[in-house]
């Protein structure tokens, strides 16, 4: 089954539904803009940017960074970039063969699409590559009891939105740290959220 294919086709088709515009979790974009706001300066990727709702947020709260989207759905490419024309730069892009430099980044953010990756090391591999040194990466996702995680990822191969993995802090850390970043922090920011905050 190609989990990147029915990821694409589904965002494709579900790009203009209301949550999609809202931002799934928004309730978690306020932690991680407050670990962009120490970075006022510089360039900002958020990968898997959706919508642009995460960008929008952004932009309001930290209008000084120069903003940057990527996402695998066309859908999505051209509902961020309608939305965010003369704030941000949005293109298409797999997230495990992205379609950018080497260090030019100064943050990558990464919100609630890791688990859609079916290659997730590759992609903090490619995310730690496209930063700069000194470079901050954020990624929130889902992070849920051990019970509740396991029955996920028993469903998350039938579900059409192309979901492949929910991951452990423990694989999180471990893909954090082989791709190369330092200073690894992961914390709970909401009974079904967490957010991992590295260094390059």
């Amino acid at each position: 089954m190609d989990r990147k294919r029915d990821s694409k086709k589904y965002y494709d088709k579900h790009h203009g539904n209301i949550l999609a515009m809202i931002g799934y979790w928004k309730h978690d974009y306020r932690y991680t803009v407050h670990v962009v706001e120490n970075r006022k300066k510089g360039k900002l990727m958020d990968i898997g940017c959706g919508t642009g709702a995460f960008l929008e947020y952004v932009s309001k709260r930290v209008p000084e960074l120069k903003l940057y989207g990527m996402d695998l759905s066309d859908g999505m490419v051209q509902e961020a970039g309608d939305r965010m024309t003369g704030r941000a730069t949005i293109c298409q892009g797999d997230s495990e063969n992205m379609p950018l430099e080497d260090n030019q980044f100064d943050i990558v953010t990464c919100n609630m699409s890791i688990h859609h990756y079916p290659h997730a090391q590759i992609a903090v591999n490619e995310m730690y590559r496209i930063l700069n040194t000194g470079g901050i990466l954020c990624i929130n996702d889902m992070d849920c009891i051990t019970p509740i995680r396991v029955i996920a990822n028993i469903v998350f191969p039938h579900l059409k939105s192309g979901d492949v993995k929910m991951y452990s802090r423990k694989e999180i850390e471990v893909m954090v740290k082989e791709a190369g970043f330092r200073r690894v922090k992961y914390k709970k920011i909401s009974p079904f959220s967490f957010l991992c905050i590295a260094q390059k």
